[in-house]
């Protein structure tokens, strides 16, 4: 999709390209900007993807005109047509109370440069900003009305909520035999599950929307990060989805960030969501080289492992393997085969169990992050018992030093 802003020159390069189309073909002006909170970014992408999925033709073309304000070229003769689909939805959303979108039409064949003054009044009321140069994403459509009216509920109920309060950090620790445990990291993300309590919505329950959301609550974990920097020693990991990543918060807290803390940065973001496009996921890794930000691929299970590119395993400065995904057995097997340069990029996350940590130690992997890690780091015989006495005996000055919190 294009920029969702345009320059002046180039809002009216674009407006009398459109117009030289006219032989037999009409514009639709959409304007978002009577649905409450439509300046989110997040929401106004959904209502594009679904006028381009749901409202029109495949053929059909949606061009951001500026903030909130997009045109259809269609075909004269469907112009009703597509007039009614969108029609159909704004009666949804009065009687949802989300507000409305206004339709103007221009017909290109009678009119066209009547089209080109009503952009030019659009540049000269309300400029556009700069065109948003980051990596262009894709988003997948909503799929259906009820899923829109579940994510402008969700944005509506995040809007108005403190979510400083919903923000969880949780320490990665290195564990290492005969040497005191170190705390590695933190990892600093939004819960869902509070989410889902503050909006009253089980969001797990529709791909579409959790990933919608968790974009939501990323923007806000990175504004609050904006106003307030992380100050920890330790390297930082940001779970992120795609959006986000190349999103203008996440840039503007690059840019404010002195380059010691950015070299200490990790950006983590799921193994699917990384595999969805190579091309977004090449301009990404690009992006967050020149930044000097690292990398880290979540959600692998043990059947992951083999599947692992040669490409993601030098993208990739960590992976995030999930202890949860699979029996210890299966973990086990599949630990077994892998080179050492493999091992050492991997944590093992979501530890619930003293055994699950013993089957990454035995295979040479130090970094370990969950609910069990508190529990185990409190109990010396069972510190002893993987990493031996001297590492028991460091343990309680090793924690006490850390002073991190702990999800």
């Amino acid at each position: 999709m294009l920029p969702e802003a345009i320059k002046a020159k180039a809002l009216l390069k674009l407006a009398r390209e459109i117009s030289q189309h006219k032989a037999g073909y009409s514009a639709l002006i959409v304007d978002l900007s009577g649905v409450p909170a439509i300046r989110n970014r997040v929401l106004f992408r959904a209502f594009v993807r679904f006028l381009e999925e749901h409202a029109l033709d495949r053929a059909v073309r949606v061009h951001p005109l500026a903030m909130n304000v997009v045109v259809l070229v269609v075909p004269s003769d469907d112009r009703l047509q597509i007039t009614r689909r969108i029609e159909e939805l704004n009666d949804f959303l009065l009687s949802q109370r989300h507000g409305r979108v206004q339709l103007v039409h221009y017909d290109l064949e009678a009119s066209p440069d009547r089209f080109v003054a009503y952009c030019t009044r659009l540049m000269e009321q309300a400029p556009a900003p700069a065109p948003d140069r980051s990596v262009p994403i894709t988003d997948p459509a909503p799929p259906d009305i009820a899923s829109l009216d579940r994510m402008i509920d969700i944005q509506r109920s995040i809007g108005q909520a403190d979510l400083t309060l919903q923000i969880r950090s949780q320490t990665i620790w290195r564990l290492e035999k005969e040497l005191p445990p170190v705390a590695f990291a933190e990892e600093l993300w939004v819960s869902i599950a509070a989410i889902e309590q503050i909006t009253g919505q089980y969001i797990h329950s529709d791909a579409w929307l959790f990933g919608r959301s968790t974009e939501l609550l990323d923007q806000r974990m990175l504004n609050h990060l904006n106003k307030e920097p992380p100050t920890t020693p330790l390297r930082l990991f940001l779970n992120l989805n795609s959006s986000s990543i190349v999103g203008g918060n996440f840039r503007k807290l690059v840019a404010n960030l002195p380059a010691e803390q950015l070299h200490r940065m990790t950006v983590e973001t799921a193994l699917l969501d990384w595999r969805r496009s190579s091309d977004v996921a090449g301009r990404i890794l690009d992006q967050l080289q020149r930044q000097g930000v690292a990398l880290a691929l979540d959600g692998l299970r043990a059947q992951d492992l083999v599947t692992l590119s040669p490409e993601e395993l030098a993208s990739a400065d960590f992976l995030k393997l999930d202890a949860l995904a699979q029996d210890e057995v299966a973990l086990d097997k599949a630990l077994a085969g892998l080179a050492p340069e493999t091992i050492t990029k991997l944590v093992l996350c979501h530890c619930e169990s003293t055994a699950q940590i013993g089957t990454g130690i035995a295979h040479g992997i130090t970094l370990f992050q969950g609910s069990h890690l508190a529990n185990f780091l409190d109990t010396p015989a069972e510190i002893e018992s993987l990493l031996g006495q001297a590492a028991a005996e460091a343990a309680p000055q090793a924690v006490k030093t850390a002073h991190l919190p702990e999800d």
